[in-house]
């Protein structure tokens, strides 16, 4: 498939970051040059019309890029009003994996997508527009150890120490300045957490990899 035919095809979602593996009902993209469209996402806008996209899959890559804030406008840029955006990444407070990784750029918790949303964050620092987004879920990835602690317990772990959480998922709608404001509801945490799962179960290795992206 040919980089100039993928604008027609926004419509089928986009995988951002697809690194060593492809999620073959969506279009691939990374920096790889085996990807469906090699770019840089530091610097290169997607190659999709404004109001494009209905969804965006995006797993352990926000997190390596420098020019986070950039990627985020143009994924925002692509993307339809209420268009779904599912994204896993590492936890903050997570040292062995996280924090002295050499090639982590950006740190994630649970209240890193509030600063898009306007009735959360976005605002806080005194930025003049941005990309908007509006949580649905967000998923904590506990060491094994947790796992049988109690609700309480793990908040309380997780607030006060580190190596608690291993990574964190989110499920996120787009919002566009002019439409009407879009309302979470009690049915669409559950219906994000199963298309998360759903893409997530579909990856794919490249036949030139024998490693997991």
């Amino acid at each position: 498939m040919q980089r100039d035919q993928h604008a027609s095809l926004g419509d089928c979602g986009i995988n951002i970051g697809a690194g060593r593996t492809y999620i073959p009902s969506l279009i691939n993209i990374d920096f790889a040059p085996y990807a469906d469209i090699s770019l840089d996402l530091n610097k290169d806008r997607l190659p999709f019309e404004d109001n494009s996209i209905n969804l965006v899959f995006s797993y352990h890559t926000l997190e390596h890029l420098d020019n986070y804030l950039f990627a985020m406008a143009e994924i925002h840029r692509v993307m339809k009003h209420g268009g779904r955006l599912l994204v896993g990444v590492p936890y903050i407070t997570l040292t062995q994996y996280n924090l002295v990784n050499p090639y982590h750029r950006q740190n994630f918790n649970e209240y890193s997508f509030d600063f898009f949303d306007p009735k959360l964050l976005l605002g806080s620092a005194a930025e003049q527009a941005g990309p908007m987004f509006r949580k649905v879920f967000h998923r904590f990835h506990y060491l094994p150890e947790l796992n049988n602690k109690s609700e309480r317990r793990k908040e309380w772990c997780r607030r006060h120490l580190f190596n608690v959480v291993q990574k964190i998922d989110f499920g996120l709608i787009a919002l566009k300045q002019g439409w009407p404001d879009i309302e979470v509801d009690d049915a669409m945490p559950a219906q994000f957490l199963e298309e998360f799962e759903k893409l997530l179960r579909s990856r794919k290795k490249y036949s030139c990899h024998s490693a997991t992206g």
